[in-house]
């Protein structure tokens, strides 16, 4: 077990310099790739999309949480992965762990934001191997949580929910091979449970994320 997750490393850092050469080098090396200059902070709005969805979930020490628990009344940023995944799954991580780096930067964000990584695989994807997971992509637990179900039957309303659907591949024989076909999406969700950004391949990254955190609390504040 030890061994093939800490494999995990070595697609991430070949799938994130992919990435940056896409966006193109000059721009990734200055900037993380953004490349352009986002909107400030409560210049634009962000309506609400939908209602976030709970559910039950496991954490990593196998305990059986509400998944709004486990938002604690906090700006929230979900990810949906599982850990097989050779590559966006990995980058959606590393996006977030740019994110915690930024947050303890930023007093007025710090305490307010909570990130959660749920798995789409609970068959593989055990409280274990998350907890494993989250340590081999050497992650701040401190206010990020790594979630997982207990069975489909859970997961399942979770995913409708969220529209975060996913075709589990096979071999020629029909035997699933361990692989998910998915589109990446992480969630921007505000206290009162309600999305207010979906963000895709190409709109995810720490800049954006918490500039869209920023705006949420200076509506917060204007409408106290």
């Amino acid at each position: 077990m030890r061994r093939q997750v800490m494999r995990l490393k070595r697609p991430v850092s070949v799938f994130i310099l992919l990435w940056g050469l896409l966006l193109g080098a000059p721009s990734f090396a200055k900037d993380n790739g953004l490349g352009y200059t986002p909107p400030a902070p409560g210049s634009y709005e962000l309506p609400p999309i939908k209602r976030a969805v709970d559910g039950i979930v496991l954490d990593t020490k196998g305990h059986q949480q509400r998944l709004f628990d486990c938002m604690d009344d906090k700006f929230v940023i979900l990810s949906f992965i599982y850990t097989n995944c050779s590559d966006i799954c990995h980058l959606a991580t590393y996006v977030l762990q740019q994110v915690t780096t930024e947050l303890k930067q930023d007093l007025m964000l710090s305490g307010q934001v909570r990130l959660i990584t749920l798995s789409f695989d609970p068959d593989h994807d055990t409280p274990e191997v998350m907890r494993r997971y989250a340590q081999a992509m050497e992650c701040d637990t401190s206010g990020w949580v790594f979630l997982t179900t207990s069975s489909h039957a859970e997961l399942q309303p979770i995913l409708d929910g969220y529209g975060q659907y996913i075709v589990r591949e096979r071999d020629a024989t029909g035997k699933a091979t361990g692989a998910f076909m998915h589109v990446l999406k992480v969630f921007l969700i505000d206290r009162e449970h309600k999305v207010r950004n979906i963000y895709s391949l190409s709109f995810l990254h720490s800049t954006l994320l918490l500039n869209d955190i920023r705006t949420l609390l200076l509506e917060e504040g204007a409408n106290r």
